[in-house]
């Protein structure tokens, strides 16, 4: 039997020797190779020991960073976050700009196939460097890290009780219209309580970001992420399209949905305690589903699903179970939200999550491991460490297709009907999920493109309540203060990787293309799932989703093809 390895074990697998949390653990290896005669001939295990060494430093930053957000509350774990993030980061970054420098003057070179991509991508980073931006690179990771401390502190008072944001969230998907409404205006007022905190960051942030981008003589600070990004297979007119598609094709199919579930409730209109997009509410009045108490129940659940979609995938999940890479259990003072890093030295990833023992929590754990999954096959297929993982356009579809792939074999876990609500869920939150990430995206385009240089906090507000009542015109909030609907910008991308969201709805159409193409041939899609994910960062885009088989494709006619299968499948 598997067990779940303690928060020691978790702790351990965390740990950083004070040696490699200081920048003279990695200075004289760079000197070396910036030291080396290189050639066109040498450049090939030149590359290996800067990969080995770029892995090392990465590990340390991945782990130090994930020990912060499980300890948000204690300011000594915090600061030696910090403090590497200050010290070490910098000097890193110089370091790699010179090494690249070196690279690309190395006459006579010509990259191999597998390298080619990430040369260019070299290249491309090293014309975007400056100097002035790596000490604000610096001020940046510090104004992104109060978000992080202020959340992840964050309290909810419910009557006499003393809630993290997970177990208040969980109250507001009760069946009982009193409970959910209690618990959504518990919630809100914690929000409004540090609205002013996160307002000041969020100008501080602003001021930093339009800073990087003047000082990369860059237009504004799309142009300049665009380029960090690595966009090159899409303009940022197409993602204005894909608003329109969006509001034009799926907020309508949305409306419809969630009229008739409010319609066979009884209720006379869906108000904010009515709508989560995560979870609709269950058209019958049901409780919501609850398969599991613990977060070692929630493990056991995965692994036989799992075992029932594929060995290999099962013994990767094992392997992080037994090995402290998994930490799912909500507690004061963790980070509230769901993530997998990664530690290339070890090739391994490490999901955080904050469990409460809901449906959705099983939807995303698959996610979070799909996401570890890409991290294992790419690592093992992929030597450099440039080369592993992918584009971000990408990145989402190995952790948003295992949420499809897994549908058909839970019945280990789930009664008929059961699996039928969770199944119905999963789709209903792709329609739901893509007018919130068409709204998330349009923010963001208006507030580094278009928002004034003296954009203040009621701009802010005021964007985000035209864009709501536009992706989400059905939520009915007369007679309630606006002022809450309007601070729906304070979620986390905004705050930590901006401009990180459309890839969340370009993947979600692809998985839900995969998904289709599972229903007719399960085991091919599961293999070309894997080819994929072996491809690491070594072909374009497109090129990934054609192998995953899927097509780069956000535009209105295939968005309305996709909606018209999830109809169909919803019956």
């Amino acid at each position: 039997m598997t067990t779940q390895p303690s928060l020691e074990a978790v702790e351990r697998k965390l740990a950083v020797p004070a040696a490699d949390a200081q920048w003279d653990s990695y200075a004289p290896e760079f000197a070396a190779l910036q030291a080396s005669d290189l050639t066109a001939q040498d450049v090939p295990a030149w590359l290996e020991r800067w990969s080995t060494l770029s892995a090392r430093l990465q590990g340390s930053a991945s782990k130090l960073s994930t020990h912060a957000d499980l300890h948000t509350d204690d300011d000594a774990i915090q600061q030696r976050y910090q403090t590497f993030m200050a010290e070490v980061i910098p000097q890193a970054e110089r370091a790699n700009q010179a090494l690249t420098e070196k690279l690309l003057a190395v006459p006579g070179y010509v990259p191999g196939p597998d390298f080619a991509l990430n040369y260019r991508r070299f290249r491309d980073a090293a014309a975007l460097f400056r100097e002035a931006n790596v000490d604000l690179g610096v001020t940046h990771n510090q104004q992104i890290n109060r978000h992080s401390v202020i959340t992840g502190n964050q309290k909810v008072r419910l009557g006499d009780e003393e809630l993290t944001v997970p177990q208040a969230k969980q109250l507001t998907d009760s069946p009982d219209r009193q409970q959910r409404e209690e618990a959504w205006r518990a919630l809100q007022a914690s929000n409004q309580a540090m609205a002013p905190e996160l307002d000041a960051v969020m100008l501080d942030l602003i001021g930093t970001r339009r800073q990087l981008a003047r000082n990369a003589d860059e237009a504004d600070f799309r142009a300049y992420r665009w380029k960090e990004l690595d966009r090159v297979d899409y303009a940022p007119a197409q993602c204005l399209d894909f608003h329109a598609a969006v509001q034009g094709e799926v907020v309508p199919l949305l409306s419809d949905l969630v009229g008739d579930i409010a319609r066979q409730l009884g209720l006379g209109s869906l108000r904010p305690w009515d709508y989560n997009r995560n979870n609709l509410l269950d058209p019958e009045g049901r409780e919501s589903l609850r398969p599991f108490n613990t977060g070692a129940e929630l493990e056991a659940l995965a692994q036989q699903t799992f075992e029932r979609l594929d060995a290999d995938l099962a013994a990767r999940f094992r392997q992080m179970r037994e090995t402290g890479l998994l930490d799912l259990e909500s507690r004061p003072g963790k980070m509230t939200h769901a993530y997998c890093n990664y530690f290339p030295t070890t090739n391994e990833p490490f999901v955080l999550m904050n469990v409460v023992g809901t449906a959705e929590d099983v939807r995303v754990l698959f996610h979070e491991v799909g996401h570890a999954f890409h991290g294992f096959y790419s690592g093992d297929a992929q030597p450099l460490v440039w080369n592993r993982w992918s584009p971000i356009e990408f990145v989402e579809i190995p952790s948003m297709a295992m949420e499809f792939l897994t549908l058909d074999h839970l019945s280990h876990a789930l009664s008929a009907d059961e699996l039928a609500r969770y199944r119905r869920k999963q789709l209903e939150g792709v329609i739901a999920f893509l007018p919130w990430a068409a709204q998330m995206d349009a923010f963001q385009h208006w507030l580094y493109a278009e928002a004034p240089q003296d954009v203040t906090v009621a701009d802010l507000d005021a964007k985000w309540l035209e864009l709501d009542r536009t992706f989400h015109p059905f939520v009915d909030w007369s007679g309630l203060d606006e002022g809450i609907r309007a601070k729906g910008w304070h979620y986390y991308h905004i705050f930590q990787v901006p401009f990180y969201y459309i890839e969340y709805a370009m993947c979600y159409l692809a998985a839900v293309a995969l998904w289709r193409s599972a229903r007719q041939d399960p085991a091919a899609a599961l293999e070309r799932y894997k080819a994929a994910l072996r491809l690491g960062n070594t072909v374009s885009v497109p090129e990934l989703y054609r192998a995953a088989g899927a097509e780069f494709r956000f535009d209105r006619e295939y968005i309305r093809g996709l909606m018209g299968f999830l109809k169909e499948q919803l019956g």
